[in-house]
């Protein structure tokens, strides 16, 4: 007996930077087909109130007669207040699960979609250049996909179980057979919510099996954006220790020199307040899902992005950075203090020169 074949839509997804912040409601207005989504809550409390949902609209996809993938017309694209884009790109799938193996693979790192996403993004933010607040594309980007499927068979663990090989192999965008190490590697946090879905999450893509999985895939765009968003931070952070040490050991005999400390100074502050402002607007995206459910799916998400590694050696660096922050204050004081006593100096001299002349 053949296996059954599998019905449902693949996403494959693709986040960008594209701002220091969005205006959502104005992004809302030049638009004027824009929509917001907020999770449905299959249990649980419902989201905090006041919390500003993602907008979310369709866009024209540019068409690209070389492309093997039959993408849809449209993109769905989701605009974050904190200054991120996320791309949605999406296939129909009517395969065997084997065939996904071949998907999977054929959609890992695949170039010509990453530059039809750029395209797109550029695009958006010319569109909407006056909601955006320091409007630019980052080089950086963060790309996932999602499986989303229709149940199989009535038990879905027991399909699973049956099936965890090829499904290792679709999470991983592996060819080859996998080793029994590695099959469990990609499939040891397996989640449910009834006895039809599934939800099994990796860092290269993730599986969701059910009728409905609207919420599971928009915690999983929610937790791709907020991976590019560290990374962003993770990056911009280098940058900014290596120019503020430069500045530590740079020589400073120039009144000139002391104003370029100073505009240092306060860029190194506006980093900080910008990473605040960041996780700011992550916590705030979180709110939108209040159950246990969702939050459990979170949880793998994180754990598999390691958001905790990131989280860490972003709070490291920016107390490196807070340090030479603190040193540089120190020298911008001392040379404040030298330049004060020179003045006074002088002033005396002048006085004793005029009451003798």
């Amino acid at each position: 007996m053949s296996p059954p074949r599998l019905s449902g839509l693949c996403r494959v997804l693709y986040c960008f930077d594209v701002a220091r912040t969005i205006d959502l409601v104005r992004a809302e207005s030049v638009l004027g087909t824009a929509r917001r989504t907020n999770f449905h809550h299959k249990g649980g409390f419902p989201a905090e109130a006041g919390v500003a949902a993602p907008v979310r609209f369709s866009w024209k996809a540019p068409s690209s007669a070389a492309s093997e993938l039959q993408t849809a017309e449209d993109v769905e694209i989701a605009l974050y207040d904190f200054g991120a884009v996320a791309i949605t790109w999406t296939l129909a799938i009517d395969h065997a699960l084997d065939d996904l193996v071949e998907l999977s693979g054929a959609l890992y790192a695949n170039t010509e979609l990453t530059e039809r996403s750029r395209v797109v993004a550029l695009d958006v933010v010319r569109e909407l250049h006056e909601a955006c607040d320091q409007p630019g594309l980052h080089r950086l980007v963060e790309d996932y996909v999602v499986f989303e499927l229709e149940p199989p068979v009535s038990d879905v663990e027991a399909w699973s179980l049956e099936h965890r090989g090829t499904l290792a192999q679709v999470l991983r965008a592996e060819a080859e057979r996998l080793s029994e190490q590695e099959v469990r590697d990609a499939l040891d946090t397996p989640i449910s919510y009834g006895v039809r879905d599934l939800a099994l999450v990796d860092w290269l893509g993730a599986i969701l099996v059910g009728h409905e999985t609207d919420d599971e895939r928009l915690l999983l765009e929610l937790a791709t954006v907020e991976l590019l968003e560290l990374r962003l931070l993770d990056d911009r952070l280098d940058e900014e220790t290596e120019a503020a040490y430069r500045l530590l050991t740079a020589p400073r005999t120039t009144l000139g020199a002391w104003t370029s400390l100073r505009r240092e100074l306060e860029r190194i502050g506006r980093t900080e307040a910008d990473d605040a402002l960041l996780h700011q607007g992550i916590d705030n995206a979180l709110k939108l899902f209040g159950d246990d459910y969702l939050a459990r799916l979170y949880r793998a998400a994180s754990r598999r992005f390691h958001f905790d590694d990131w989280d860490s050696a972003i709070a490291r660096k920016l107390g490196t950075l807070h340090s030479i922050y603190g040193s540089l204050a120190d020298q911008a004081a001392h040379r404040r203090s030298e330049i004060l006593e020179w003045i006074i100096i002088v002033l005396i001299a002048v006085d004793i020169v005029i009451y003798f002349v």
